[in-house]
């Protein structure tokens, strides 16, 4: 599952090939034409597709429900929520409808405060869990269900020795390790996290490659924010050879640079991420600003800081700072 690095929204996002063992167990779609939109991040051509299909296939409702999470929009995901309903009241059986429901109503309820979550919490542990009884070779919903018991407070039925209980239950011991990393990530064990999650890869199946990518995303973030700058470089350099797309990598290096002092070079990071995949997600102009206030480039920080606030997609620190640093400025 494709996960934020807000402590919040990962929540239930759903968003490794052994000898003998079948590779479909830890796709995230049966249908191999969906499954290679998602492993390629094609989320508009996904839910285009998941469109496309009877309003009653569970796979294509599926293809509308992890691209409703990565729209990170409200009305959308409800949209996806009522037809979540009643696909599982049609087809009580089909994995894909309750594992939709959890993860969907689980984001949803999770952007809307404590008070929606707790009130839901019920519904989307029971979602995840039917999703996994019913396939529980699917590491998709296995996924779900630990990252369940991960994330949620101990008051509303989190547990991590339920969530170590059944990751340890899975088929096949590389989804074992990553989900393990998954709690060691969540206890705060950055670095042993990462380690393991960086030894599983590559991984080719398209669910687990997404979660040990993202999990290993956010434990070098986490370094990072803890001043382990060394060990985050280490990874997003890494990263950068292996994933020359992805824009959170130059990012994160850009970060590295600017926080040791060679704000310069950070900025060259920062506007090669601008060009790559993911960059629309990243504050790259609230930290290419601050690189430019440590040059003196007042003009040039005024207009990344403006750039950033007027887009409005940061979080409340950073858009709130963002815009402090602008009346210093005066701008």
């Amino acid at each position: 599952m494709r996960t934020s690095t807000n402590a919040t929204l990962p929540l239930l996002l759903p968003l490794l090939l052994m000898a003998g063992a079948p590779a479909a167990q830890a796709q995230m779609f049966k249908d191999g034409a969906l499954d290679a939109l998602y492993a390629a991040e094609r989320f508009d051509d996904l839910d285009r597709a998941g469109r496309q299909r009877p309003a009653d296939d569970a796979q294509g409702l599926l293809a509308r429900a992890l691209a409703a999470l990565q729209a990170n929009d409200g009305p959308r995901r409800q949209a996806v929520i009522d037809q979540a309903e009643g696909c599982v009241q049609r087809q009580p059986k089909a994995a894909a409808c309750h594992y939709a429901l959890g993860a969907v109503l689980g984001v949803h309820a999770a952007t809307e405060g404590m008070l929606k979550l707790a009130s839901s919490i019920g519904r989307v542990k029971d979602s995840l869990h039917e999703a996994l009884a019913l396939e529980p070779k699917w590491y998709a919903a296995r996924g779900a269900v630990v990252e369940y018991y991960a994330l949620v407070p101990g008051m509303l039925g989190g547990s991590t020795t339920k969530a170590l209980e059944i990751a340890r239950a899975a088929p096949r011991p590389e989804e074992t390790k990553a989900l393990e990393a998954r709690v060691a990530l969540q206890d705060g064990k950055l670095e042993a996290a990462l380690d393991a999650l960086v030894a599983l890869q590559p991984v080719a199946d398209s669910a687990l490659a997404a979660d040990v990518d993202a999990w290993a995303r956010q434990a070098a973030f986490g370094l990072l924010n803890k001043g382990q700058h060394a060990r985050a470089r280490t990874h997003f350099e890494r990263v950068m050879k292996q994933r020359p797309e992805a824009a959170y990598a130059p990012y994160g290096l850009g970060r590295v640079l600017a926080e040791t002092g060679a704000p310069a070079e950070a900025l060259k990071h920062y506007d090669a991420a601008t060009k790559l995949k993911g960059a629309a997600e990243l504050p790259i102009d609230y930290r290419a600003g601050i690189a430019h206030q440590a040059l003196g480039s007042a003009e040039a920080a005024r207009a990344a800081f403006k750039r950033f606030v007027a887009a409005g997609k940061g979080s409340k620190g950073n858009l709130e700072d963002a815009k402090k640093r602008l009346e210093q400025l005066g701008g």
